[in-house]
């Protein structure tokens, strides 16, 4: 997170979308990096999730909670714009009481005393696809899992929705960061995200990819192609990354195992900051003292 955020040091805003925003323990980790002087963001929601007494477990399904701030951080923000999508009734309630507590509601205009960023945290009850229009459900959907195949359960009606709508409708003129986890539907949130993403209007995209991917009839090597076309490159997200765009693209790499793809615009600083971490840079490095020495052997024979 910190590679992709350290282009943001010089801004003075920054806009999040989070699709499946869940218990928000993502938008909780760019908010350690982006508005530190609240506190652990992540330790600060799960409290308050936890209190609630309805989730299994309050920590998320990978105990998210526990993860540590960063030991660098973003600074000068005056402001961070947070988009929460969630379908979930019971998820957006217990955001909408943190959210309150650590927050307040929007609010572009006044900041809270003793921070020096204003966090402007907006919640959706929304599903997010490639149309407008009305789906069902789960009604009591607690768990990371949940999505809009799930028939086997009460249901309930919920808008659905598209980046690109949202975009239009909100006014906004950019997206520093674009994450979606809708479990298995991505491809889908991805194809409703055309026209911000051909505008160049996405600094950042992370999405997952695991098996649930069956539910929409997704594969990664389309929708990396697609991206592709569209003037991003992608890699696996991992300590060292692996890029999957263009040559580097392999039949292998469709393994839905549960992994995060992550994206960003070609020719911007965001992107030598994914290369410089990737196994293509650790490669590079790796090779040219050998050269070098080489180098070194023939001139001197």
């Amino acid at each position: 997170m910190h590679a992709e955020l350290k282009a943001k040091a010089k801004e003075q805003q920054t806009t999040i979308a989070d699709v499946g925003c869940n218990k928000a323990y993502f938008s909780a980790t760019a908010l350690n990096y982006l508005a530190p002087h609240y506190g652990n963001h992540l330790q600060l929601l799960f409290k308050l999730h936890d209190a609630r007494g309805v989730y299994q477990k309050p920590c998320g399904g990978c105990n998210e909670c526990l993860q540590q701030p960063p030991n660098h951080t973003v600074g000068g923000q005056a402001t961070v714009d947070v988009f929460c999508f969630e379908p979930s009734e019971i998820h957006v309630t217990s955001l909408t009481q943190a959210r309150d507590a650590l927050y307040g509601p929007p609010d572009g205009t006044s900041k809270p005393p003793g921070q020096e960023t204003k966090v402007n945290f907006h919640i959706t009850q929304a599903a997010v696809s490639n149309s407008s229009g009305i789906a069902r459900f789960p009604v009591n959907c607690t768990g990371n899992v949940c999505s809009l195949a799930n028939s086997d359960q009460q249901m309930q009606e919920v808008k659905i929705t598209t980046v690109d709508e949202q975009m239009r409708s909100r006014g906004l003129p950019y997206l520093d960061v674009l994450k979606i986890d809708t479990e298995g539907f991505d491809p889908a949130v991805l194809a409703g995200a055309y026209e911000s993403l051909a505008n160049q209007r996405v600094g950042l995209l992370s999405f997952e990819y695991h098996k649930l991917w069956k539910r929409s009839r997704g594969t990664l090597k389309e929708c990396v192609h697609y991206l592709d076309d569209l003037g991003y490159s992608c890699y696996y997200d991992a300590p060292v990354l692996a890029k999957v765009s263009g040559s580097c693209w392999q039949d292998a790499y469709e393994i839905r195992r549960w992994s995060n793809v992550v994206c960003v615009r070609r020719g911007t600083a965001m992107e030598e900051e994914l290369y410089a971490g990737s196994y293509l840079a650790k490669a590079k490095r790796k090779d040219s003292p050998t050269k070098a020495k080489d180098m070194k052997s023939s001139k001197a024979g």
